[in-house]
């Protein structure tokens, strides 16, 4: 009842299954055409739902294709489905309380609604993508175009059915042109734009999708060479590419900290026999850590094993704690400490080479954290950091008392601790303890942190330089993503 005009497909003993299954991750659906119904795919949708996971369609019900007149969906109607199911997570009295996991959460859509996944790429509640028999090229649908790949932060996967697939074309451009996340293109030339849906389980295309949703949302890697290797063997007839995958490392889960203060995370390691450097990542506001991966090719291939983590209390989105009334930069900046002495212990990393890697206000904890450290951190990488924190709420509450008990920034609830323990902090006075190597990396045209506060950087670093990126804002598009990985990758190499 809560959720109206959309269709639910999830196993009938929801503790049952989480408890077999652990928490169920999310699978959120488009239908071709971008219509309202979902009765074309039930027999895929339920099938995956069969295999542990709880599918959000887009449509109300419907029993029998042509009962009712098709209408057409806004690719709105996803974040709908992603916001209904973040607030049933976390409301005691939800059925699904406890029995799902909204860190991991897939978007999906066959043609027209595989627009809808591609214009909603940037939500960070998403971890992977599959497009199904759909690609942008250089047309509009949908409220997406091919300015939409920029904003994947996740691995995605493409299925198509053969040249006969009107959606053929515009999906091999999609994968020639995406180059900062991992991708592979499935093809079964038989196929067809229809796909194999209506066959029993969804048919090939049906048992793809939940290979790849085993893999990327339950770790299990079993299924990997059949992406990575195109081990297609249950496959006859089918095609397999992929790149970005980064096959010189291996990535896993890492929990850090004590069992009152978990931090999740997860590790790419490049496959070398010699002692390691270690290059610790560190989110913006309400970020996660998915977007650290746009890093892990670059470090990985100097010799660095790469830590990409969630910030406890960092983000609504956090799996390690997602309670952000309970933010604080002095916390985060002690979770950083932890994570950099966790590494210190291990007996193949060169303790030499710690780095510290971070963007907006990770930027400006990992500062704070490598004035605490000082010489244990051997390199300082700052994105367009955002050091003008305290600046900017002394200003908004210039008076103390005036501060409320929540504040919401961005429709994220911050509790009054997190602007006073601000005022405190003298930012350059306290990050230039550090006096190691300091890269700062600014666009031109960041309207969110000026860029006087990373020239101001500049000039207090002991041993710094800065870059500027022209016409970058505050968060950059790949090509400016692969100038600043230029830049880490020389200032690393000196």
């Amino acid at each position: 009842p809560s959720l109206p005009q959309f269709v639910v497909y999830r196993p009938k003993h929801l503790p049952k299954a989480s408890t077999s299954h652990k928490k169920l991750p999310l699978f959120i659906w488009g239908n071709g055409g971008c219509s309202d119904t979902s009765v074309g795919y039930e027999r895929m949708l339920t099938e995956v739902a069969s295999q542990g996971y709880v599918v959000i369609a887009i449509g109300s019900m419907q029993q029998v294709y042509g009962d009712r007149p098709d209408a057409h969906t806004p690719s709105s109607m996803m974040v709908d489905a992603m916001d209904w199911i973040c607030r049933q997570a976390s409301d005691p009295n939800s059925p699904y309380y406890g029995c799902v996991d909204t860190t991991k959460m897939a978007a999906a859509g066959h043609s027209c609604g595989g627009a809808q996944v591609l214009c909603n790429a940037a939500d960070r509640r998403l971890s992977t993508y599959l497009i199904l028999n759909a690609g942008m090229g250089d047309m509009e649908m949908a409220g997406a175009s091919k300015q939409s790949l920029e904003a994947l932060h996740g691995p995605i996967l493409y299925l198509i059915g053969g040249e006969s697939d009107v959606a053929y074309p515009n999906a091999r451009l999609d994968f020639e042109r995406i180059s900062h996340v991992p991708v592979a293109l499935g093809d079964m030339p038989k196929a067809g734009h229809g796909g194999t849906y209506n066959e029993k389980g969804g048919g090939d295309f049906g048992r793809m999708v939940i290979a790849w949703l085993d893999w990327h949302l339950k770790g299990n890697t079993h299924h990997k060479s059949l992406f990575l290797e195109s081990d297609l063997t249950a496959y006859p007839g089918w095609t397999m590419q992929q790149k970005n995958f980064g096959a010189n490392s291996k990535v896993s889960e890492l929990w850090i900290g004590s069992p009152s203060r978990k931090i999740y995370g997860i590790v790419s390691e490049p496959n070398t026999p010699s002692k390691k450097g270690v290059a610790v990542i560190s989110h913006g506001f309400n970020g996660t850590h998915h977007f650290g991966r746009d890093y892990f090719k670059t470090l990985n291939d100097l010799g660095y094993l790469v830590y990409t983590f969630d910030y406890p209390c960092g983000s609504i989105h956090s799996r390690s704690d997602n309670n952000t009334m309970k933010m604080s930069v002095i916390d985060q900046k002690e979770d950083l400490k932890t994570i950099v002495h966790h590494f210190q212990q291990q007996s193949d990393v060169d303790k030499d080479r710690i780095i510290l890697i971070s963007e907006s206000q990770g930027g400006f904890i990992s500062a704070l954290a490598a004035a605490d450290l000082k010489d244990q951190v051997s390199h300082l990488i700052l994105v367009y950091p955002a050091l003008s924190i305290p600046d900017n709420w002394a200003k908004r509450y210039p008076d103390v008392n005036a501060i409320p008990d929540t504040t919401r920034l961005w429709n994220v609830p911050l509790g009054r601790h997190f602007f006073e323990e601000l005022r405190t902090i003298d930012v350059y006075q306290t990050i230039t303890q550090y006096k190691g190597p300091a890269q700062l990396i600014h666009g031109s045209n960041d309207a969110v942190i000026p860029l006087s506060y990373s020239e101001e950087a500049l000039k207090r670093y002991q041993q710094a330089s800065l870059n500027v990126i022209p016409g970058a804002g505050h968060g950059f598009n790949p090509e400016q993503r692969e100038v600043s990985n230029r830049i880490v990758q020389t200032f690393l190499s000196k």
